[in-house]
Formats: C-alpha cells, structure tokens, sequence
C-alpha cells in the first residue's frame, strides 16, 4: 500500500513505514504462531509533541500539551506497566525497525520525536544499537525525567525541547544539535495530537524535513478512526479492563474526532487519560504522501514471547 507524489521535491524513494497498533479501535485480529490478538483500538498514549515558551509558531495545540504531561508526568510513566505497551507495542515496533532476526540500527542516526521520558530512547540504543540517538518533545517534565536517567545511566542520549507543530520545528530541530539529517526518525503516536488536518499536515511536514533523502525511514505508532470506533459511535465508549484502556468520546464518530483515553498500570495501581484525534488511514496516507514520502507500509502487530502467560493479552 502506498502513493506518490511525482511533483514532490523530496526524493521518491524515500521509505516510510507506519506501525499500526491498536487497542482502542480496530476490530481486526492476528495471528501469531497458534494464537491471536484483538486488535479493538488504538492504545493513544502520547508522548506527544509540541511547544517552547519562546515558540509562538502555532503552537496552542503545543501549549495544551506542554500543559497536559506536566499534570500527568508521574503517572504517564507507571503505565509503561501496562501489559499492551510491554507485549505488544514493543515487539511490534522492533519489527517495524528492524524488519530480520539479524537486523540491527548500527550506524544509523535516530531522532525520536515525541520522546517523552525517553523510554524508546534508551531501547534504540541498549536493544537496537543505534549509532546516536536523540529526543526531541513538549514537556519539560518528561525531559526532565529523561535527562535524570541519562545523568543516572549515560547512554550519549540528547534532548530538546521544541513544539513541532511550529513551521520552523525542523530547523531549530537540526540547528540545536548541530547533527546530520537522520537516517531514522520514530514518532509514537504524533499524528494524533493534529486536531485538524493543517496541524496534521504540519507534523507530516516537519518528520518529512528530518529524515535522510534517498533512503531514510519514519516509522511510527498512530491511533486512528477504525470500525469499531465507528460501530461504538452512539455509546461513546470502548473499555478493556483486561488489557487496561477506556475511551471515551461524545457525538457520532468522525475522521479526526477527539477521543479521551486512559491507559491503565499493572493491576490499576495508576492511570493516565489523555486526548487524542483520530484520523482515518485514507487521512494519514494522503498528509504522509502529499509531503513526499513514496511508500507508506502499515505493519501487523507481533506478540512478544513474554505474552504467553498472559490471558488477557493472548487470545
């Protein structure tokens, strides 16, 4: 699956993979080996994206979001517990980046935008080997926790605070760390804080100036409009008590409706609720493309080994 856009300046053979995990949506299922996975939605745990003080460049999306993982910093982090981000967010996202058994990031450049306390972070480059690695996000408060760990365990990690829905995010981006274009830039869960489709164009502008032409990749977790959201549209709520996530939302389901979702922690002991916007797959694939990118690939979820003990996350 994928587009063109012959009269894009960016180079056409630039790769893009997006890595479709759900939990709060979707009404797919996979199989893995002799079992499978609902996927009823998009698990929207944001790290997301957005805002500098000294950055009025569109930035009140960015501003609420600063605003948002101050509030919930702490909280945000327990949930790292949460038994679909350890057995199925993780492994899927490895597969994404690194599609063979023997395939590694070594010698690549990796940016993580929407970094948050640097959890991929520190998994690009313990777990996969990158070359560099640097995070860019909106909240001081999760950069502070991810600076905390890197003075605690150094790794050579770098972060930045930068709203990247500012039309010059991708320039201050590569000025601040005086680094190459990236040969890799990850993003979990970015595209759904646009809360309209100039702000998810912008975000798609922005990952498209950081990557290396002629063969970088942008590799991605989103949430996004499914079925079942659709199908749940006069309820307004969708709930895994197992799995640990609620959403909720009021009207009829639309592309790029706001959603408010709650991840859960190991046994419930915290939670987190955030918004997030879902857009339609046709949405994201026409912003991604109309950028530039050549190719966009959505990856089938994986289950990590660990899971198999786990009856609320193997089906």
């Amino acid at each position: 699956m994928g587009a063109t856009r012959p009269t894009s300046d960016l180079s056409s053979d630039r790769h893009l993979s997006i890595d479709m995990l759900t939990l709060l949506s979707g009404g797919l299922s996979v199989s893995l080996e002799t079992w499978s996975i609902t996927r009823r939605g998009q698990i929207c745990c944001d790290r997301n994206t957005m805002s500098e003080n000294n950055d009025t460049d569109n930035s009140s999306s960015g501003s609420m979001a600063a605003k948002l993982y101050a509030d919930i910093a702490v909280d945000y982090n327990a949930t790292k517990s949460n038994p679909f981000k350890r057995y199925v967010e993780e492994s899927t996202f490895a597969s994404a980046l690194c599609p063979s058994d023997d395939s590694s990031l070594s010698g690549q450049h990796v940016l993580d935008l929407v970094c948050g306390a640097g959890h991929y972070c520190r998994i690009l480059k313990t777990e996969w080997d990158a070359n560099s690695v640097r995070g860019v996000d909106v909240s001081e408060q999760m950069l502070a926790e991810a600076k905390r760990q890197e003075e605690v365990a150094p790794l050579g990690i770098q972060y930045l605070h930068q709203d990247l829905l500012s039309p010059s995010a991708a320039e201050k981006i590569t000025t601040s760390f005086g680094a190459p274009i990236a040969d890799l830039v990850t993003a979990q869960y970015l595209l759904p804080y646009a809360a309209n489709k100039d702000e998810l164009n912008q975000l798609c502008v922005t990952a498209a100036a950081l990557v290396k032409h002629g063969g970088g990749r942008f590799v991605s977790i989103v949430s996004m409009l499914s079925d079942s959201i659709i199908s749940a549209s006069k309820e307004g709520h969708l709930e895994s008590k197992d799995l640990g996530w609620a959403a909720t939302w009021e009207g009829e389901a639309h592309d790029g409706m706001c959603v408010e979702l709650t991840l859960f922690g190991e046994a419930r002991a915290s939670r987190v609720s955030f918004p997030n916007y879902l857009w339609s797959r046709e949405s994201i694939e026409v912003a991604l493309s109309s950028v530039g990118f050549g190719k966009v690939e959505w990856i089938p979820i994986e289950v990590d080994d660990g899971a198999r003990n786990r009856p609320e996350v193997v089906c």
